[in-house]
C-alpha cells in the first residue's frame, strides 16, 4: 500500500479539515483551516519532482516527500494561514531534504547546488530555466576540464579552497603575477564558453 492509503489513527483522517487554532493548541481561533489531505492530492508530484531535484536519487525523493506528508500531517496544528499552504508544504520539503542530504553524507554537494538550494524561489521553476541553467554548468565543466592541470589546480585552490591569491602562489611555488594571469584566463574563457 502506498503512502497516505493507510490512515494512522493519530492523525485527521483523509479529507479532514485542520484548523490551527484549535488542533493542539490554546491560542486565539484563526480561521485558516488546512486540508493536508487536499495538500497531498493537488501537490505530491510537485513535491517528489522538487525534492528528486535535490536528492538526486528517486528512491531518496519518494522518502523525502512521504517524510514531508508525515511532517505536515503531523505539525498541520502550527499552521498559522499567513502563507499558502502549499509555501509551507514545500518549506518542510526543503527542511527534510535538507535533513537527508546531510544525513546521507555520502555525495558532496557542489558549491553551486548549495546556492541553488538556498536560494529556492519558486518550487514550480520554470523548467525551461532549469534547462538552460543545466547547459551553462555543462558547458562551464566542459571548458574548466580543457584548461591545463595547473590552471585547474590554480583555479581549485583560489575559487574551491578560498585562499588568496598570496596564499595560491605560495602553496603552488609561483609569482603572485601568475596566479592573477591563470584566473584571468578562466574567467576570459568562461565568459567566451557562456556567453
Amino acid at each position: 500500500m502506498t503512502f497516505l492509503q493507510q490512515e494512522p489513527a493519530d492523525v485527521p483522517a483523509a479529507g479532514s479539515m485542520v484548523n490551527p487554532s484549535t488542533a493542539g493548541a490554546a491560542e486565539a481561533p484563526l480561521p485558516a483551516l488546512l486540508n493536508v489531505s487536499e495538500l497531498y492530492r493537488a501537490h505530491r508530484e510537485h513535491v517528489f519532482l522538487f525534492v528528486l531535484r535535490r536528492v538526486g536519487r528517486p528512491e531518496d525523493a519518494e522518502d523525502v516527500m512521504q517524510a514531508t506528508f508525515v511532517e505536515a500531517l503531523r505539525c498541520a496544528h502550527r499552521f498559522s494561514g499567513l502563507s499558502r499552504p502549499s509555501t509551507w508544504l514545500f518549506g518542510i520539503a526543503v527542511n527534510m531534504a535538507r535533513a537527508h542530504l546531510r544525513r546521507r553524507q555520502t555525495e558532496s554537494l557542489e558549491e553551486g547546488e548549495l546556492e541553488a538550494f538556498e536560494n529556492v524561489a519558486d518550487p514550480l521553476a520554470d523548467p525551461q530555466r532549469a534547462v538552460e541553467t543545466r547547459e551553462l554548468a555543462r558547458l562551464a565543466q566542459g571548458f574548466i576540464q580543457t584548461l591545463p592541470q595547473r590552471v585547474r589546480d590554480t583555479m581549485e585552490c583560489v575559487v574551491e579552497e578560498g585562499h588568496t591569491y598570496q596564499e595560491a602562489a605560495l602553496r603552488q611555488g609561483v609569482p603572485i603575477g601568475t596566479v592573477r594571469s591563470r584566473l584571468s584566463r578562466v574567467r576570459e574563457g568562461l565568459r567566451a564558453c557562456i556567453g
